[in-house]
């Protein structure tokens, strides 16, 4: 159904498109929990833990674990990618996606097939000065646009002893008239009061059609341009300042539209994800290193412990597990010594 493209009047302004254009929007949201950490080390044993043995300062220690000490903990960057791969990333696609699809080029319309559009020009008020020269304006924004468009005027009294304003003249007279919606109807009225005023009202109706091209952007730019010269009636008669306002709107009609509230909302988006994305990953990289002293701990299940001093540097070291010195590389003396059926030592001989 036709719908207002906007309008104005002389002492109440101008007034915007009050039609229903469609645009494509697109956002998302989402987030992302990490692996709560239940790594654990004491100096004693506890449930789940394994024995570690290490060297610092040029002795042997123990450490108790549920979990490898040598090893760097990668659950956080586990979690970041499993989170990153499920969630960030199909909705940063979606944002990109929305972003490109914020930019559309219109189509022309496509009027009836061989048949010639009417260019109504109906001056019932007899104000046109050159009708020819609005006719020439109207046709160019036709085969530029593929919307027809048509110019009426008439007096306040035809309208407002039955309707409560020119919109809804404009309504009635467009279903009336124009039943392919492709047309893009001007109503202009006026009346001159006793004292000289002249107190005149516009009002534009396209039809649903029409709306690819002519949004409601588009039109709300048109309106505020044409009232602005109906205003100055020492420049432009009323004819003169449609064809001027048409002249003016016709070359940028089919350039590419941008939907900025898409495009920013889409933009935001994806910089916020991406945010969480970078900082996610920043976090997981900068969690605890693994100490120098724990990179070569290794998992003991000692029953019993014997020391011995490394003949070479003084370092202690655990008879049994070694043939060269940990802390100086020196080949340890053979020991001779009982196992139990572990494989741990009882007893050196």
């Amino acid at each position: 159904m036709p719908h207002s493209s906007g309008g104005g009047s002389h002492s109440g302004g101008s007034h915007s498109s009050s039609g229903s254009h469609s645009s494509h929007s697109s956002s998302g949201g989402g987030s992302s929990g990490g692996y709560h950490s239940n790594r654990r080390t004491s100096d004693k044993p506890f449930p789940g833990s394994k024995m570690y043995l290490y060297y610092q300062d040029r002795k042997p220690r123990f450490i108790y674990s549920n979990y490898d000490v040598s090893k760097r903990d990668v659950s956080n960057l586990i979690a970041g990618l499993i989170a990153f791969f499920i969630i960030l990333l199909p909705i940063m696609i979606m944002c990109l996606i929305g972003m490109i699809f914020s930019f559309e080029k219109p189509e022309k319309i496509s009027y009836y097939k061989n048949k010639k559009p009417d260019f109504v020009i109906e001056d019932n008020l007899d104000i046109f000065e050159n009708e020819k020269n609005l006719k020439r304006s109207m046709k160019a924004f036709y085969e530029e646009t593929g919307i027809v468009p048509a110019v009426i005027t008439v007096k306040n009294e035809d309208w407002n002893k039955e309707y409560s304003s020119l919109e809804k003249y404009a309504y009635d007279e467009y279903v009336a008239r124009f039943p392919d919606e492709a047309h893009w109807l001007i109503v202009y009225s006026e009346e001159i009061k006793d004292n000289g005023f002249n107190d005149w009202y516009w009002e534009g109706m396209q039809g649903d059609r029409t709306d690819p091209v002519l949004t409601a952007s588009r039109a709300n730019k048109f309106t505020e341009s044409l009232h602005k010269r109906l205003l100055q009636r020492e420049k432009y008669s009323v004819d003169e300042a449609i064809a001027a306002t048409f002249d003016e709107y016709t070359p940028q009609m089919m350039n590419i539209i941008m939907d900025k509230a898409q495009f920013f909302t889409c933009l935001f988006l994806f910089l916020v994800f991406g945010g969480s994305t970078y900082y996610s990953f920043a976090v997981a990289y900068k969690s605890p290193k693994v100490p120098e002293q724990l990179k070569h701990a290794k998992a003991v299940n000692l029953t019993a412990v014997y020391q011995e001093a490394c003949s070479y540097c003084g370092g202690i070291y655990i008879v049994g597990m070694h043939r060269e010195c940990p802390h100086c590389g020196a080949a340890l003396p053979e020991h001779h010594y009982t196992k139990d059926a572990n494989g741990n030592i009882i007893q050196i001989m």
